[in-house]
């Protein structure tokens, strides 16, 4: 598991080889650099989720592939440090502060699908994979409702800048309209530019939010108390898997709806009419919710 800070990183994966020197890194490039340096040959991370750029995380799952003696605590030279406990202490050593990682293990035996043929390949533990065996995920989305948020928060929440038009219950009920199965192609981010870049056309834009829920947090306080109106307020997601872009843009989307910017009936139609009125994600007016205030919880399996 890795958890972190993504304030100053530009997403989780690394697209098209390593960054300019005047970009942001990622974490995966982090990750890579640490177990490379200490296996002394290239070592290759896959994330479970491809968080964006300023997104964070406190249960991102990733995976990469050991030689059966760099794992073995018997092994020759004695040297014990390639031992998954003590693998993360090493690793949590070399990576930066705002990076870490736990619960290193070896992964279950995995039965994949052969897509469209009914068959398998044999489990085995090189089959698994932290992307393609999840089974679901889980998003927060944290807000602050009110006029004086605590700058301490500032990193990992987004004060609403319209935060008198908000009705709270008017939001949840607005929320909960994208359960279930469906076409969120109006909430995709740049579908044709990921397509260019993974070579990968026409994947389906169809997925499942299995919950949604508004939480209400417990402020935190400023010393000598803090603005009355300011609330605090967590959106969790649990869904299947999500588009680019797709969570953030589903709480931008709400909120605008909530603050009446975008009408419930055109909101409807970019949700459950899309291919019917041929509408795509330039029909969406909205603008996604700042990276700011997202956190992938928890990867499933």
């Amino acid at each position: 598991r890795v958890a972190y800070d993504g304030t100053i990183y530009s997403g989780f994966q690394m697209q098209g080889g390593r960054p300019a020197e005047d970009q942001a890194t990622t974490i995966q490039e982090e990750l890579e650099q640490v177990l490379s340096q200490r296996f002394q040959r290239l070592v290759r991370v896959t994330g479970a989720s491809r968080t964006d750029g300023g997104v964070h995380a406190r249960g991102q799952a990733a995976h990469f592939d050991l030689y059966h003696n760099e794992t073995n605590n018997n092994s020759n030279n004695n040297d014990t440090s390639k031992s998954t406990s003590d693998l993360e202490t090493c690793m949590n050593r070399m990576l930066p502060s705002d990076i870490r990682i736990w619960n290193i293990q070896a992964p279950s035996p995995y039965e994949i699908p052969i897509e469209d043929t009914g068959k398998y390949i044999r489990p085995g533990i090189y089959n698994w994979n932290a992307m393609k065996t999840s089974t679901g995920k889980l998003y927060s989305y944290r807000i602050c409702i009110g006029h004086a948020m605590n700058p301490l928060d500032r990193y990992n929440r987004w004060q609403l800048p319209w935060p008198t038009t908000i009705d709270t219950d008017r939001l949840e009920q607005i929320l909960k309209l994208y359960e279930g199965s469906h076409d969120f192609i109006c909430f995709a981010g740049a579908i044709e530019a990921q397509e260019k870049k993974t070579g990968i056309v026409g994947r389906s834009t169809v997925r499942n939010i299995q919950k949604i829920q508004l939480v209400k947090e417990v402020d935190s306080k400023m010393v000598d108390g803090s603005d009355p109106s300011s609330s605090y307020y967590r959106i969790d997601i649990y869904l299947d898997g999500a588009l680019y872009k797709m969570v953030r843009n589903l709480i931008g989307t709400a909120l605008d709806v909530c603050r009446n910017w975008l009408d419930e009936e055109s909101f409807l139609d970019l949700l459950n009419r899309p291919s019917k009125l041929n509408l795509t994600r330039k029909n969406n007016p909205c603008k996604p919710a700042p990276s700011v205030g997202l956190t992938l919880e928890r990867v499933f399996y």
